[in-house]
């Protein structure tokens, strides 16, 4: 009888981590889901984020959960939150089988790294009605054609992505003389090849004044991007490169522009989020000199509420100064949204409602009201729920003396109609 007894006790506390309900003395628990970068093509961006992401879950876990008004009684109440974490390695197949793994531990919701990955799964939480917010990815029409919609990216697509860096360029940086020449150095990935498709971005550049000298693809595996520089620096004789790809590749074009004497004040770079971060500077100290890249966050050492608050869990999560980057400081920025999101819908439905289906969470982040980050960027929202991203805003700063200097103000994002076709 004894052993029967603890069999039956064994499979309890196993099936625990699968059931959602309240636990007898009243406590609520919901359990969130990341499906992070932590190896893999793209762990050296990946990792970071993914760190922010789960460090700023796991920091809310551990002091108390999310608080909420409830809707039926008025009173504020306290939801506990598990946090289950699997690594995508940034492929497609590994990210399914790590969706797979979340859904079966019973998440009502997740947070992910990366375009291919979150990309593999939409369809997946569509049909299995999870909520899932891809919070380092773009847009593209393979993750926002399943319906209903329970994909979103932070970003709109790969071209529109591109809008402030262009912007900054042509208005803001160039004082020569003609048209400023624009050349595209991209991942080739397939939701990015968007790039390329005539009257998009090359007629985005030349609506504001610039012209699109070429764009050039590279595999995320490239040794040597010498050709591609080649054409665009000394046949196309493009003014400003703009690199869409990781951080590997960032450090690689910095030598290769070095080793080709190709002067970054001359010929002007600036790099997007998933190839920029402080640790570039541990590759690359001198040859990255002079480079810009595009953030979308305050810097580190901005004095503002959320950035006292990231300090804080990192700290508590016992990551080293090294470990602090803008990239992490980005991943909290996405589970604080996701956070947002679960407290507006626990507001408006209630607890009970929010767990029986995810269909409550996917209202508020497909609607996402406009929204102050703890001052960490400017006001997040979803502004058109046809085509719905969260981070409207992007701002330049440029490597010097071992650290990024702010080189200019927040930039808004356009839409290039389109590119989701």
């Amino acid at each position: 009888m004894w052993k029967k007894t603890i069999i039956l006790w064994l499979l309890a506390v196993l099936f625990s981590d699968f059931v959602f309900a309240d636990t007898g003395s009243d406590e609520k628990i919901l359990t969130l889901g990341v499906s992070g970068t932590f190896t893999g093509a793209l762990a050296s961006v990946g990792e970071h984020v993914s760190n922010g992401m789960t460090d700023y879950l796991n920091w809310t876990a551990n002091h108390g959960g999310i608080e909420f008004k409830d809707p039926e009684s008025g009173k504020n109440k306290r939801i506990r939150i598990k946090v289950i974490s699997e690594d995508n390695q940034y492929n497609a197949v590994k990210s399914a089988m790590a969706y797979a793994r979340l859904k079966s531990r019973g998440v009502r919701a997740i947070i992910g790294f990366g375009s291919t990955p979150g990309e593999a799964c939409a369809a997946l939480a569509s049909r299995d009605k999870i909520p899932y917010l891809s919070w380092y990815a773009y847009a593209s029409p393979a993750g926002f054609r399943p319906s209903p919609q329970y994909y979103w990216t932070f970003l709109p697509t790969i071209a529109e992505a591109a809008t402030p860096m262009i912007k900054w360029f042509v208005k803001k940086k160039w004082h020569g003389q003609g048209q400023p020449k624009i050349g595209i150095i991209s991942l080739n990935l397939p939701s990015w090849r968007v790039l390329e498709k005539p009257g998009l971005t090359d007629a985005y550049v030349e609506s504001i004044g610039g012209r699109l000298a070429g764009i050039e693809f590279i595999s995320p595996r490239a040794t040597d991007i010498s050709l591609p520089l080649t054409r665009l620096v000394f046949e196309k004789n493009a003014d400003c490169l703009i690199l869409m790809g990781v951080l590997s590749q960032a450090v690689l074009l910095a030598k290769e522009m070095r080793r080709m004497g190709i002067d970054p004040e001359k010929v002007i770079v600036i790099c997007n989020i998933s190839a920029w971060d402080e640790s570039i500077f541990k590759s690359v100290p001198k040859a990255v000199e002079g480079f810009h890249g595009e953030v979308h966050t305050v810097s580190l050492d901005k004095d503002v509420p959320g950035m006292r608050k990231i300090k804080k869990i990192a700290k508590w999560a016992g990551r080293t100064s090294e470990e602090l980057l803008l990239n992490y400081a980005n991943g909290c920025l996405g589970a604080l949204v996701l956070e947002t999101a679960i407290k507006r819908a626990l507001e408006k439905n209630g607890y009970e409602k929010v767990i029986q289906s995810g269909e409550m969470i996917r209202n508020e982040l497909h609607h996402f009201r406009a929204f102050n980050p703890s001052e960490l960027a400017p006001s997040i929202e979803v502004r058109n729920s046809d085509k719905p991203f969260f981070l409207n805003y992007a701002r330049i700063v440029k490597a010097k003396n071992g650290k990024f200097v702010d080189a200019g103000d927040w930039i808004s994002v356009d839409e290039i109609k389109g590119t989701l076709e």
